[in-house]
């Protein structure tokens, strides 16, 4: 196990397999492979072997071979991989064994986390009641006719219930023992950053004019917003992880109809990924309410 929370195994692939796995590459690639003179895919496979280059060939090879390797050389291993491994080839040749070492993440084991025992002490700090005063209601009244006071006062509730669970967080967060895997974190804050970049582009404005703006770098942003990726990936170890041991499934019927939803807005959507994302997030939904009642 390395110190960034992932392992490194080394391996290799028979010489007769990475063969196969070269024959397979070039009648896929020679599928939809084009050329003067000669229809679609009937393109003979020497000259398809001479224009992409054998060094070509053998790389995409390397890559299909490691790919169908990779769930095999997991369980062999028995490794609880996570996220993307990162392939490094140390000796690729025809008629020889494919070797190469993959560094990958793996789920991190957490240990002393007795998250009961802090829902237990949070939820036992004393709450404020939201009062709501006719000062304010009349000040409410300008801005939204409409307004009530029992509309503000569960405003109010909703409000101290958000506090009390970004407490909640806070805290779980600062208490769980766990290495975060550097590809967790990186893929955390990639996807910060990707999500800035759509919100400045939804209002009309350039990504690169922004930085500008705030006189930072990407990478210096990048750097800036680490701690806030490693806090983030930290919540979301601690949830899974309350998840497993207690069991905690999220309700598909609900995620189905989120996704049913999703589609009348957008029907092109990805219902695999919508799946993942709605479980995701009422698995989550499910972990606080759990914690949110332990007295």
């Amino acid at each position: 196990m390395l110190e960034s929370g992932e392992v490194e195994i080394k391996s290799s692939i028979e010489a007769k397999e990475f063969d196969e796995a070269i024959k397979t590459t070039l009648e896929n690639i020679r599928k939809n492979f084009t050329l003067d003179g000669f229809r679609k895919g009937s393109v003979p496979e020497k000259i398809v072997r001479e224009k992409i280059g054998e060094t070509t060939l053998l790389y995409e090879a390397a890559e299909y071979a490691i790919s169908h390797a990779y769930s095999h050389i997991l369980r062999a291993e028995k490794i609880d991989a996570i996220g993307l491994p990162k392939v490094s080839i140390t000796k690729i040749a025809v008629g020889n064994p494919l070797e190469f070492t993959i560094i990958t993440a793996v789920v991190p084991r957490i240990e002393r986390f007795d998250y009961k025992k802090i829902a237990v002490e949070e939820n036992s700090k004393p709450i404020d009641l939201p009062i709501v005063t006719e000062e304010e209601l009349i000040k409410a009244k300008e801005k939204t006719p409409e307004v009530t006071k029992e509309n503000l006062i569960k405003e109010k509730e909703y409000r101290a219930k958000e506090k009390k669970r970004l407490e909640l967080i806070d805290v779980l967060t600062k208490n769980i023992n766990v290495v975060v895997p550097a590809v967790l974190a990186d893929s955390e804050l990639a996807r910060m950053i990707e999500q800035m970049k759509h919100d400045i582009e939804r209002m009309g404005l350039k990504f690169e004019e922004y930085l500008k703006h705030l006189k930072k770098s990407e990478e210096e942003m990048k750097v800036e917003w680490r701690p806030q990726a490693l806090q983030r990936v930290k919540l979301d170890l601690a949830l899974s992880h309350i998840a497993r041991q207690e069991k905690i499934v999220p309700d598909m019927i609900k995620v189905e109809e989120e996704i049913k939803h999703a589609k009348e807005h957008h029907k092109d959507i990805d219902e695999n990924r919508a799946r993942m994302y709605f479980a995701h997030i009422f698995e989550n939904q499910a972990v606080f309410e759990f914690l949110e009642k332990q007295k």
